[in-house]
């Protein structure tokens, strides 16, 4: 629909604004040189730009393009019976005249259509109209459907460049979850703890979510809520008496989407650091869904990190920081805050 009322647009101005001989018939000589202006438009984007502006090929771009432009000079002339721009009457009308008018000596024009001879005209015959409204015309589509294309191409490049860096961010992420994850229930499994197999159930449940619903750009925030209960019982398995896990749900989710395993990385790293073995431990997780927007806080204590574990604590913030700023521009706030007892993280996205 765009692409019609813009034609229908190009063609009203056309007939509107561009002189044309009373000789000829005023809807041809309109109609068939921008039948020309039109297709050459969707041969620029679709096969010269693409196939040899794009990768470099300036000059056979360039050939291809003066040729395109003598045929649309030519051809319609000759199918509006105004040949090389000339029709049969060439009595001095208004025109478009770029040059001034220089004496000349007589000129005559022979072809197989008959025979024209002018007399004194001077050089102004070179700029009538017929000429200077299509060479304008001709280089505004060009430059119009090349720009178009160049851009196009850009921002799809752009595309599959985030694509990319978000599946290379999640295969990052993933992983390093599961194993995690594998590594609780073995500790379970070597005590012959009774909750082993309820806890592998539960594995199984993550493993579903992050093998398949992580596939999709989004996936429902209800489902994400549930995958986060599920993992956090999981943990709950594995600790001891001295550690103290507070997490509250509130407000409805609807049928709000979120983007995976934003909120994984700082929920994992909670209960993978902020659990000590010689003090009570205290994580406090809450979720709050105000009508399209998600606020999430977490807290843990802080404990000392060897150098390896910092690394790859660093790695999943870095990683997510990334996600948000990939996926939710200007509609998110990250503020991440520690001191000597606790680290502190608060997330806000408007998921709408």
């Amino acid at each position: 629909m765009i692409h019609v009322a813009a034609w229908a647009l190009f063609l009203a101005l056309l007939t509107t604004l561009v002189p044309r001989p009373q000789e000829l018939d005023r809807f041809e000589a309109i109609i068939v040189p921008s039948l020309f202006f039109i297709s050459f438009y969707y041969f620029n984007f679709f096969l010269l730009t693409p196939k040899l502006f794009i990768p470099g090929r300036y000059f056979a771009f360039v050939l291809v393009c003066l040729v395109a432009l003598i045929m649309t000079i030519a051809v319609p002339s000759v199918l509006t019976r105004s040949y090389l721009g000339f029709p049969f009457s060439l009595r001095p009308r208004p025109g478009f005249f770029f040059l001034p008018e220089f004496p000349m000596p007589d000129f005559e024009f022979s072809s197989i259509i008959g025979q024209v001879v002018l007399r004194g005209q001077g050089w102004h015959f070179f700029f009538r109209p017929e000429y200077s409204y299509t060479l304008i015309v001709f280089l505004f589509i060009l430059t119009l459907s090349t720009g178009i294309r160049i851009i196009q191409q850009w921002q799809q490049s752009e595309k599959e460049k985030v694509n990319a860096e978000l599946a290379f961010l999640k295969a990052q992420i993933n992983p390093h979850f599961l194993f995690n994850t594998l590594n609780n229930i073995y500790s379970m499994a070597i005590v012959k703890n009774e909750k082993t197999p309820f806890a592998i159930e539960m594995f199984s449940n993550l493993m579903r979510f992050v093998i398949y619903e992580t596939q999709h750009d989004f996936v429902p925030l209800s489902r994400k809520i549930e995958y986060i209960d599920t993992y956090i019982e999981l943990q709950k398995l594995r600790l001891s008496s001295s550690v103290t896990v507070n997490y509250k749900v509130s407000g409805n989710p609807g049928s709000l989407q979120i983007a995976p395993l934003i909120m994984m990385p700082f929920i994992e790293n909670a209960f993978k650091f902020g659990i000590s073995t010689e003090k009570a431990s205290v994580i406090t997780i809450k979720i709050e869904v105000l009508d399209d927007e998600l606020n999430f806080f977490a807290r843990n204590v802080k404990n000392y990190l060897s150098e390896k574990e910092s690394s790859s604590f660093q790695l999943g913030i870095d990683n997510t920081i990334k996600r948000l700023q990939l996926i939710y521009p200007g509609r998110h706030t990250l503020e991440i805050t520690e001191n000597d007892q606790d680290y502190n993280v608060e997330l806000k996205l408007h998921l709408k």
